[in-house]
């Protein structure tokens, strides 16, 4: 293999990892109130994300001194308690970790990442069933969850479908933020250790290249390049980078590594030195889960005089574990102590769980040639060449497969494993395709858990008391701008809580005496940027760009304002615009702070949905959410992305997904209207009325938004109660034309409502006509398409709709639209075509339109099979 250019150490350049802002953040918590357990549980588990950072000891004792701290404070801390059991798994002490998790199992049978605790704990004990029943259920009840993919790829992969778990690892890649580069390490190093498995170098090679430079100094991408260099011939590659590993990690392992890539070196003396090293640090191990132990058991099985020792400590191992590694190791103990049939029966255990390892089958192969068992130790030679016709072991095999008469002899050339599709762009997403992490497919079934109770209703925010400090201030002190600013933002920001629109007046009023004040200066950035988003709270898109431009004249170098510059021009339909202005969101030369990032990423989503590509909306709103989180953003404004997320997740009818986002929203802030909304429309979506009736009726409690007032309206008229339906509907009007700001805010609701309802048409057409003058959006062209259709004009209503989908929009009530325009046009080609693309991008998209586009597509003789099975 001709030796290509590795990544350069000596080029290494310091980030800020994903985990180092956590254990930043965390610290300053902290700092805030020490007497916070909660403050102490995000300090331990951030800890805990660094310690796979840098599978250092150090990091690993930071987290138990921090969870300790929180545990003195609050004993019965679940989140502590949880933390405890991933320290317990991060030190190898995985029989602690499975005790603790079960019971903590007990107490809350719902949890994911318990279950993900036990799966962790049994894998590593060699309980492959018990641990394929946990990932099972995470994968159930929370589809797609990155540590359950991350499981059933590792259960894949000792099962012997290297195929199988590569799926799920390039499909918890996907499921990936792009600012959580660790984590896209740990996955490439898996998919790189298969690679390499299978014979893959090549490919293995190019993967581990690049994931160092996405994220440098990595250990585990030192170790797996390392062994790439091995491979190579490339010996003195290999040493530099274990060193490096050993200076970041000092773990043994590291260090038993280093001596074996010096030997490899031929550089004896100091593979000497490392041996010893290394043996003095196993030794001293004060676990015997560490994984020293089992690198220990090869180093003293090669040594007669040691060999004794080796299987001493096997067998401390087996009282442990059975693990398939533990069982070879321990195979391997006894072939050097020449007790051939014992280490036949375990090399048997290991082979017998499924694992395609060229190791374990070579050492099948001599065990077997030991006890005179010559064909079938010619089996297990081939099969060791068939796993990695390259592997360390491969040259053994092929001696033995000379010297039989007759025996085949495979090729060198590795064989073929799929390639990843890892390393996609941000922009540019890969998604993987979705298949059964396990041996039966997973039902096509969601399985929706009760929302607690005590989500339901609003918690005090923090907005009113900042509103009366800043009022106290302005008071106070009647000439001090920023005192009116301050007063505005949090009027601002308590309408977005509320849905109240008299507080954007109340804002807009603070704000003027504030520009009053000083207008002119960098101090003008704050309130004619907070200006510009309460327009933008108001529709009035023009004024929101006029102040958002002049923040940006000012030359303070706060480039926020291109945000919203963006979101008028989105709003306005005018997306290229749009899209220039977020563009700008990215200075050249700077890294973007957490807070910059979430508000580019969350805006670039929405364009990408607009323009058809919801997987990649998707991704982006991932990556917003995980910002939004390191910012530390406001509970609302963080529940909002967490629900815009689950929206666009039910648009691509991925229900599991979405169902997740919107509970995550609410746990967040509980209460929250647009979540509580969401999560009703997903259960009357799967005929569960009675708790979409009671999550709806919360959400108008919280704010009685009409749309919300008109989907409750149409499920008691689905479910027989007429009366209570009319109630509903005459509420929507009532609330629409209450004030002239609603009037302005709920034009286009209002006219697809008496569109929907075939009442008051002409007032549908005027008020869509007339949000067509304020914005032409995608959403804007299809309410005049709705209105004009339901007026009978049809040749209009066709050209409207066009625009609509102009862009390629994947929404499927767009579709709808289009389909019913398309049929009264004539146009039955296109209409089916219209209403199946609905149907596939989501089977329940409408409680009453999809079952609607679902009749007319019969009776058009078309079979879409679509929707079958939804929700229990």
């Amino acid at each position: 293999m001709q030796a290509q250019p590795g990544p350069s150490l000596a080029a290494t350049t310091s980030i800020t990892t994903p985990a180092q802002l956590l254990v930043s953040n965390a610290k300053r918590k902290v700092l805030a109130d020490q007497k916070k357990a909660d403050a102490y549980a995000d300090l331990a588990s951030a800890y805990v994300k660094r310690v796979r950072e840098t599978d250092s000891p150090q990091d690993l004792l930071d987290a138990e001194r921090a969870n300790a701290e929180g545990l003195k404070l609050d004993a019965g801390n679940f989140q502590l308690q949880k933390t405890q059991v991933a320290i317990l798994l991060a030190d190898q002490r995985y029989i602690e970790a499975k005790e603790r998790a079960s019971l903590l199992n007990r107490q809350v049978p719902d949890d994911v990442m318990i279950y993900g605790y036990l799966a962790e704990s049994d894998l590593a004990l060699g309980n492959y069933d018990a641990a394929e029943k946990s990932a099972q259920w995470m994968l159930n009840m929370r589809p797609n969850n990155l540590p359950g993919l991350l499981i059933a790829a590792r259960l894949r992969s000792v099962y012997g479908d290297a195929d199988g778990a590569l799926e799920l690892l390039d499909l918890a890649y996907s499921e990936t933020s792009p600012s959580q580069i660790e984590d896209q390490a740990w996955i490439a190093n898996q998919i790189a250790a298969i690679q390499m498995e299978s014979g893959s170098m090549d490919a293995a090679i190019s993967l581990l290249e690049k994931t160092y430079e996405l994220f440098p100094d990595y250990p585990f991408t030192l170790a797996s390049l390392s062994r790439a260099r091995l491979a190579q011939h490339r010996a003195a590659d290999a040493i530099q980078l274990l060193l490096r590993a050993k200076q970041i990690s000092g773990k043994s392992h590291y260090i038993y590594l280093l001596a074996l890539a010096q030997e490899a070196a031929g550089q004896s003396s100091a593979a000497s030195a490392s041996y010893a090293e290394f043996t003095a640090l196993a030794t001293q191990a004060g676990n015997p889960f560490d994984s020293s132990q089992l690198d220990l058991i090869s180093l003293y099985a090669k040594d007669p005089v040691q060999a004794p020792n080796a299987l001493i400590l096997a067998r401390q191992q087996l009282a442990l574990r059975h693990d398939v590694w533990t069982l070879d190791a321990s195979a391997w103990a006894l072939f050097a102590n020449a007790d051939f049939v014992e280490a036949a029966k375990q090399e048997q255990k290991a082979i017998a769980i499924g694992i395609q390892s060229a190791q374990i089958f070579d050492h099948a192969g001599q065990i077997a040639q030991k006890l005179n068992q010559n064909e079938q130790a010619l089996t297990y030679f081939e099969r060791s060449l068939k796993v990695n016709a390259a592997s360390q072991f491969s040259e053994n095999a092929r001696k033995a497969l000379r010297r039989a008469p007759g025996a085949s002899l495979p090729p060198v050339a590795p064989t073929a494993v799929p390639s990843s599709s890892l390393l996609p762009t941000a922009e540019e997403p890969q998604v993987a395709a979705i298949m059964s992490p396990f041996h039966q497919p997973m039902p096509a079934v969601v399985v929706f858990a009760p929302v607690p109770a005590k989500l339901l209703t609003p918690l005090p925010t923090d907005t009113d008391r900042l509103i009366h400090k800043a009022q106290s201030l302005a008071s106070n002190n009647p000439k001090q701008a920023k005192a009116y600013s301050s007063l505005g933002a949090s009027y601002f920001q308590r309408a977005r809580e509320t849905g109240d629109a008299s507080d954007y007046q109340l804002a807009e009023e603070a704000l003027t005496k504030s520009l009053e004040l000083v207008s002119t200066d960098f101090s003008a950035d704050e309130p004619l940027s907070t200006l510009a988003e309460v327009c933008m709270g108001e529709h009035r898109f023009n004024d929101a760009l006029t102040y958002s431009q002049k923040a940006l004249s000012l030359g303070s170098g706060d480039v926020s304002s291109f945000a919203i510059v963006g979101d008028a021009y989105a709003d306005m339909g005018s997306y290229d615009k749009a899209a220039q202005a977020y563009a700008r969101l990215t200075p050249r030369d700077m890294t973007l702070t957490p807070r910059a990032a979430y508000a580019r990423d969350s805006r670039l989503a929405y364009l990408k949905f607009v323009a058809g590509d919801t997987p990649a909306a998707i991704a982006l709103m991932k990556a917003a959410v995980e910002e939004g989180n390191m910012a530390q953003l406001p509970s609302e404004n963080l529940a909002w992305l967490y629900y815009e997320l689950g929206e666009f997740d039910f648009q691509t009818g991925s229900y599991g997904p979405a169902d997740i986002a919107y509970l995550t929203a609410l746990n967040i802030h509980p209460g929250d209207y647009r979540a509580l909304a969401s999560l009703a429309k997903l259960r009357a979506a799967s005929s569960r009325y009675d708790e979409a009736i009671l999550l709806y009726q919360k959400a108008i409690d919280v704010v009685p938004m009409p749309i919300f007032v008109a989907e409750l309206g149409d499920l008691y008229a689905k479910t027989s109660h007429p009366a209570e339906a009319t109630k509903q509907y005459q509420l929507v009007q009532y609330i629409g034309l209450l004030g002239q700001i609603n009037q302005v805010l709920h034009n286009r609701d209002l006219a697809l409502f008496y569109a929907d309802h075939d009442i008051k048409l002409p007032e549908s057409l005027a008020l869509a006509q007339k949000e067509l003058e304020v914005r032409q959006d995608v959403y804007t062209w299809d309410a005049l398409a709705w209105a004009l259709y339901k007026n009978g004009n049809i040749p209009e209503a066709a050209k409207m709709s066009e625009k609509a989908l102009q862009y390629g929009t994947k929404d499927s009530i767009l579709l709808f639209h289009s389909g019913m325009i398309l049929m009264r046009d004539n146009q039955l080609d296109r209409a089916k075509i219209s209403f199946t693309e609905a149907l596939q991008i989501n089977p329940h998209f409408h409680l009453l339109y999809a079952s609607q586009a679902q009749q007319q597509l019969n009776q058009m003789g078309v079979k879409t099979g679509i929707g079958a099975n939804f929700g229990r």
